[in-house]
C-alpha cells in the first residue's frame, strides 16, 4: 500500500504544478476567441473621381491658314466634378501644300514646302448637362504654347503653268495664345468605358498663328 501511495505521489506532484497555467492560458484564449474577426470598411470613391486618356486625329492649319494639316493630338482629362474637367493636351501639326488651296498645280513644282508644328494645350471643360450621360457635351476654354517651323517661298513666277523663279522663305518661330472649343462625346459599352467623340476649337494669338480652327475626331478611354 505505501509503495503504491509513494509512485503516485510524484505523478500526482506534476499535474499540479501544469494546472495553473493551462487555467490561465484558458482564459487568456477565451476572451480573444470570444471576439469575433472585424475588418476595416472600404472607404468609398468619391463620384467622380475619374479620368480619360484620349487620342485625337483631325485636320487644322498653317500658321498662315494657307493649306490644311493633319492633327494628332494626345490628351489627360481629369474629370473633378459633375459639370467640371479639366485636359492637358500635346499636340503636333504637320502638313504641305496642295493644288486645291490658293495655289495651282504650280506648287508642286516647288522644293521644300511644308509646315511643322509642336505645342500644349491647358483647359478647363465645362458640362451644362453633366460628365456622367451616355451623351456628354462641354463647353472649353483655356490656352496653349508652342514652337512652329515652316519651309515656304516669298515670291513666284510663272509662265505657261510652269514657275521659271522663285525665292524660297524659311521661319521658325515660338507662338501661343488663348483657344476656345465645343466638344461632344458618346460613351459605349454597359460600363461607358470607352468614349468617341468630336472636338471643333478656334485658337486666337500671337506669333504667327492668330486665327487657326481645327476639328478633331477623339476616342478616349477611362482610367
Amino acid at each position: 500500500m505505501k509503495i503504491h501511495f509513494y509512485t503516485t505521489l510524484p505523478v500526482l506532484l506534476v499535474a499540479l504544478s501544469h494546472a495553473p497555467g493551462a487555467l490561465a492560458q484558458a482564459e487568456r484564449a477565451t476572451p480573444l476567441e470570444a471576439v469575433p474577426a472585424t475588418s476595416a470598411a472600404p472607404v468609398p470613391a468619391r463620384p467622380f473621381q475619374v479620368a480619360y486618356l484620349r487620342i485625337g486625329l483631325g485636320t487644322t492649319f498653317d500658321a498662315y491658314k494657307a493649306y490644311r494639316c493633319t492633327r494628332l493630338a494626345v490628351e489627360y482629362a481629369p474629370m473633378l466634378t459633375r459639370h467640371v474637367g479639366l485636359a492637358g493636351r500635346l499636340v503636333g501639326v504637320a502638313g504641305t501644300p496642295s493644288d486645291s488651296g490658293p495655289f495651282g498645280p504650280w506648287i508642286y513644282q516647288l522644293p521644300n514646302q511644308n509646315y511643322k508644328s509642336g505645342h500644349a494645350e491647358a483647359e478647363v471643360l465645362f458640362y451644362p448637362f453633366g460628365n456622367a450621360k451616355r451623351i456628354r457635351f462641354a463647353v472649353g476654354a483655356g490656352g496653349f504654347a508652342g514652337y512652329y517651323k515652316l519651309n515656304g517661298f516669298s515670291s513666284a513666277s510663272l509662265l505657261d503653268g510652269n514657275v521659271v523663279a522663285y525665292q524660297l522663305l524659311s521661319e521658325q518661330r515660338v507662338y501661343g495664345g488663348y483657344l476656345a472649343s465645343l466638344n461632344l462625346d458618346v460613351a459605349l459599352g454597359p460600363q461607358q468605358r470607352w468614349l468617341v467623340g468630336l472636338r471643333v476649337a478656334q485658337q486666337k494669338g500671337a506669333g504667327g498663328v492668330t486665327d487657326v480652327p481645327s476639328e478633331t475626331l477623339t476616342l478616349a478611354r477611362r482610367l
